[in-house]
């Protein structure tokens, strides 16, 4: 089965709100992205090329010059474990580690290129980490909001390094705090490092992401991509929001200051429908933990408020460690900024009718 993910509002709508519009709180997108402009018709008019700016623009904003866009951080989840496995860049029966619960992409296409799962914990990676062909965190992770310190990860790195492993992290949520990436100007092997356009800048629907990787990996995608993978007027409209440098701050700023308020906010009305409850998460989204996470779920789209419920865990003998955590099936539900005061009054009200 595919993994489900966030979104669908229309779909949504029909079964838990056909008289109101949904709001959509349901992906950890900025609601007030970047301010887009009107693309030139020109623009449309012709075939994508790669000597336009996106390079050079995207090159400033992650200091690093090994680089590569893509349709989006999910065309590198997807095309990663295919080149590991046609160029047979691992051993046979490689195991493939995976901090959980994170975005299940990477679980299923890796599964779907024969790889071995291994579900950890942060707390159980030192004492797995010889035993891996490959390292994958999400970071910040999605859904816990987990921020890992570089020291751990780099010491991680070079553990794997020594066997001929790799790191693979996702920091599609990290543009608000870019001082805790792990990208450098000269990237250093067997390290591979995802981001995204979506999350930060609010764009998921121009499709595009950058992959920061040794050359040779960079070099294998480009192959497997083919021709004009991102297009012409997402390769405009990115370059002019990676070099708009003011916005870049002020939106750090606010995006701060809304997730603070919404975790208070969370606090508030969830200690009184469950004292029990947990709450974590990250600048554009706040996870909560919580035993009744499907009843609230539907309440809340009954009230015409979209919201995500977690992935249910798979069976699997490495998801042992999961079971005793509060990270488990079904047992949370992700929310993420409202966009406007009437947005935050319409959360605050479905929230009072859970109480």
């Amino acid at each position: 089965m595919r993994p489900g993910h966030g979104g669908c509002r229309i779909q949504a709508e029909k079964k838990y709100s056909p008289a109101q519009s949904m709001l959509d709180l349901s992906t950890g997108i900025n609601p007030n992205g970047w301010p887009v402009p009107i693309v030139p018709a020109e623009i449309y008019n012709r075939l994508p090329e790669s000597d336009d700016g996106l390079m050079e623009a995207a090159q400033s904003y992650y200091q690093t010059k090994n680089i590569l866009p893509v349709s989006g951080s999910q065309e590198a989840i997807q095309l990663l474990p295919v080149i590991f496995h046609q160029y047979k860049m691992l051993p046979e029966k490689s195991r493939v580690g995976i901090i959980s619960p994170c975005y299940a992409e990477h679980e299923f296409q890796w599964k779907k290129n024969n790889f071995s799962i291994i579900h950890l914990l942060t707390e159980n990676i030192d004492d797995t980490i010889e035993s891996l062909n490959v390292l994958l965190i999400i970071n910040p992770n999605n859904p816990t909001g987990e921020l890992i310190a570089q020291e751990k990860l780099k010491k991680w790195h070079s553990q794997l390094k020594k066997n001929n492993g790799y790191l693979i992290i996702d920091e599609a949520f990290m543009d608000s705090t870019p001082e805790n990436s792990l990208i450098k100007k000269n990237q250093p092997d067997n390290l591979i490092v995802l981001r995204s356009i979506g999350k930060f800048f609010g764009l998921a629907g121009v499709r595009c992401g950058f992959v920061i990787a040794p050359t040779k990996i960079l070099s294998q995608m480009a192959y497997h991509q083919g021709p004009w993978s991102v297009s012409g007027p997402t390769r405009w409209l990115v370059k002019k929001a990676l070099m708009d440098k003011q916005w870049i701050e002020d939106n750090k700023l606010i995006l701060k200051n809304e997730s603070m308020r919404l975790k208070k906010c969370l606090k508030y009305y969830f200690s009184k429908v469950d004292p029990q409850s947990l709450i974590s998460g990250s600048v554009l989204f706040q996870t909560v933990y919580i035993n009744n996470a499907y009843d609230l779920f539907e309440r809340l789209a009954k009230e015409g408020v979209l919201i995500r419920l977690l992935d249910k865990a798979c069976s699997c003998s490495s998801c042992s460690t999961l079971h005793e955590t509060i990270y488990q099936p079904n047992k949370g539900i992700r929310i993420g900024l409202p966009a406007n005061e009437i947005q935050w009054q319409k959360l605050e009200a479905a929230l009072e009718s859970l109480i």
